[in-house]
């Protein structure tokens, strides 16, 4: 596995923001994201899950599988309704320096939620083709979206 730099995504040149609104109160979703073996089944292209160490928390670690990459990721920020932050710590792939994601859950009228996936990474010094890294990125998170069939629109 090739180790990446745990950064604050601010400082990540390679950004991708998708929002998408939900069904369902901040709790509920959020329960969704906390399930972790759950993501093989609304995160298209995710077909394993393994927790490593901590489930829940700051420090939770789990490793995912996105083929073509398995990536190990830890959890710097856990608050129930509100917001996760991951950082991928290691991946089977050659090419990043860091990676982290930020899930900000808003409310919308106290039933829906406005979930904000927020992705930054990293290309590693000696990887000439950014280019390549940020469609990459694009490709292995673009399953994040996936989690609008949890919650469907009701209008």
């Amino acid at each position: 596995m090739f180790r990446l730099a745990e950064r604050p995504i601010d400082e990540l040149p390679i950004r991708i923001t998708q929002a998408v609104e939900l069904d369902a109160p901040p709790d509920e979703v959020f329960a969704v994201l906390a399930d972790h073996e759950g993501w093989t089944s609304w995160f298209g292209g995710m077909d394993r899950v393994r927790v490593d160490g901590l489930a829940y928390g700051v420090g939770a670690l789990r490793t995912v599988s996105v083929p073509p990459a398995r990536v190990q990721e830890r959890f710097s920020a856990w608050v129930p309704g509100e917001r996760l932050t991951l950082h991928v710590v290691a991946s089977s792939l050659p090419g990043l320096a860091a990676m982290t994601e930020e899930w900000r859950l808003e409310p919308i009228d106290g039933e829906r939620t406005r979930l904000t996936i927020d992705i930054g990474a990293a290309p590693a010094r000696w990887f000439p083709m950014r280019g390549l890294v940020a469609a990459a990125v694009r490709r292995g998170t673009r399953g994040a979206t996936g989690i609008r069939g949890r919650f469907p629109l009701s209008r």
